[in-house]
C-alpha cells in the first residue's frame, strides 16, 4: 500500500521548513506538523532574535530558493573582532583575506521565517499541518504510521520516513526513548538590540569579559544584536535592570567601538546547555536540527550546522528517492549519519572547548587561550584554514554547500 507521504516533518521551523522546501523541490510528498502557527508569539523559531548566517548557509538558501529574499534584511558581516578584557589576546579576520565579499549575514529569525513560509505556503506537495503534533508512531509494512493530533482529534498519516525537527526539547525523541547527553553550562544568553551612536562598519565583536563573552552583531547601519552571556544566577539581575543601567552595564565592558549604546530592545534570556541524541537515525526516523545537537552558541555555529544537516539528508534521499529505492531504510540513513558525523563532531567539540576554556578566569587558562588568539592572528594559513572552518566550507560537505548559485 502507497503511504500518503514519502516524507513527515516534525517541527515547521527554520530546519523543517528547510527540509521541506528541499524534498518539495525533488518532487517528493511531504507533511509537515507544526505545533504553533507562525503569527503566535510563541513560535520559538520566528522571534527577534539575529541569526549569523554562514557562507555555507547562505549556499544552502540560494539552492532552495529562499536566499533572495533573505538577502533584502541582511546585512554583511565584513570582519570580525575577536578581543579578550583586560588580557592580549586579540583576533581579526577580514573577508578580504579569503576574497569575499562577505564572512557571513546576519538576519531576523523573524524575517527568515517569513521568507521561509512563504516558500512553503507556495509548494503545491508541502501540507503543512498546523497547529498539530504526532502523538504516536510506529513502523509497520513497510512504512510508518502516526496518529497526528489536530483540533482535538487524532488522524492516522503514514509515510515512508519520519523526520524529527521538533527542537531541543523534542516530543518525538522522547515518545521513542532515545537518550541524550546533556551538559548544563550554567550559564544564561541574554539577547537583545541595541543602537549606536557610531556606525559598526559591519563588523561582528566578540568580547570576553570576567562576567560572560559579550557579542555584538551588525543590522542596520546604526543597530546592533547582541548576545550578552553571564552565569545563571545574574541573569535575572541583568534581566530587571532598568534599561540605562543595562546599557551602562554593556558599554562598561565592550568599550566606545561602535560610539555609545542606546535605545536597548526588549531582552529575551536563554539558558546555555548542550543536548546531543545519542541516536540520530532509526529505521524510518531522522533525528535533525536542535532535535539531534543543541550546542552552546560560541562562534553562532549551531544553525549553520543544523542547515548543513538538511544539505546532507538531501543529498542522501533524493537520489535513492529518484532511483525508485526506499528513503526510509536503515542503511540508507546510516549513510547520511555516517557523511554528517566529521562535520558534528568537529563542531560540537570546538564550541564545547570555548566554553570552557574561554569563559574561564583561571591563571593557566587565561594564558592558554590569548596566546591561541595570538597565534591564530598572525599565522594567515592558519587564519584561513580557520575562516574555512567557521564559514562551514571546509573538507567535505554537501552538494549545496559546495555549489553557489548565482
Amino acid at each position: 500500500m502507497t503511504p500518503a507521504y514519502d516524507v513527515i516533518i516534525a517541527g515547521g521551523g527554520m530546519v523543517g521548513s528547510s527540509l521541506a522546501l528541499g524534498l518539495a523541490h525533488g518532487n517528493m510528498r511531504v507533511a509537515m506538523v507544526e505545533a504553533v502557527t507562525p503569527q503566535n508569539e510563541q513560535q520559538p523559531s520566528f522571534d527577534d532574535r539575529g541569526l549569523v548566517l554562514s557562507l555555507s548557509s547562505m549556499r544552502v538558501f540560494q539552492g532552495l530558493g529562499v536566499w533572495k529574499e533573505v538577502s533584502e534584511s541582511a546585512c554583511p558581516v565584513r570582519r570580525i573582532h575577536v578581543s579578550d578584557q583586560n588580557h592580549f589576546g586579540i583576533v581579526r579576520l577580514n573577508a578580504d583575506d579569503v576574497h569575499l565579499p562577505a564572512l557571513g549575514y546576519v538576519v531576523l529569525a523573524r524575517e527568515l521565517g517569513k521568507a521561509l513560509g512563504q516558500k512553503v505556503a507556495a509548494c503545491d506537495n508541502i501540507d503543512l499541518l498546523q497547529p498539530a503534533t504526532v502523538d504516536t508512531i510506529a513502523v509497520e509494512n513497510g512504512q510508518v504510521a502516526t496518529g497526528i493530533m489536530q483540533d482535538g482529534e487524532v488522524v492516522s498519516v503514514d509515510a515512508r520516513l519520519v523526520v524529527a525537527a521538533d527542537g531541543t526539547q523534542s516530543g518525538i525523541r522522547t515518545k521513542l526513548g532515545i537518550e541524550t547527553r546533556i551538559k548544563d553550562y550554567g550559564q544564561t544568553a541574554i539577547v537583545t538590540n541595541v543602537g549606536t551612536s557610531r556606525g559598526h562598519q559591519y563588523t561582528a565583536y566578540e568580547r570576553f569579559t570576567s562576567t560572560g563573552p559579550l557579542a555584538l552583531l551588525p543590522m542596520s547601519v546604526d543597530r546592533c544584536a547582541v548576545v550578552f552571556t553571564v552565569n545563571r544566577g545574574e541573569a535575572q539581575h541583568y534581566s530587571d535592570m532598568q534599561d540605562s543601567e543595562f546599557l551602562q552595564q554593556l558599554q562598561q565592558r565592550f568599550g566606545r567601538r561602535t560610539g555609545r549604546f542606546q535605545h536597548v530592545g526588549t531582552r529575551k534570556s536563554y539558558p546555555l546547555m548542550s543536548v546531543l541524541a545519542r541516536e540520530q537515525v532509526r529505521q524510518r526516523l531522522v533525528i535533525l536540527g536542535n532535535a539531534a545537537h543543541t550546542i552552546h552558541p560560541n562562534g553562532a555555529q549551531g544553525f549553520n550546522l543544523c542547515l548543513r544537516d538538511v544539505a546532507g539528508l538531501l543529498d542522501v534521499l533524493l537520489p535513492a528517492f529518484h532511483a525508485g529505492a526506499d528513503i526510509g531504510r536503515l542503511h540508507l540513513l546510516q549513510e547520511y549519519q555516517s557523511q554528517r558525523q566529521r562535520d558534528q563532531r568537529l563542531v560540537e567539540r570546538f564550541t564545547d572547548g570555548v566554553a570552557t576554556v574561554f569563559y574561564s578566569e583561571l591563571p593557566h587558562r587565561i594564558l592558554l587561550r590569548n596566546s591561541s588568539m595570538l597565534l591564530l592572528d598572525l599565522c594567515p594559513p592558519l587564519k584561513k584554514a580557520f575562516m574555512q572552518r567557521a564559514m562551514g566550507v571546509a573538507g567535505r560537505q554537501p552538494s549545496l554547500v559546495r555549489n553557489s548559485v548565482a
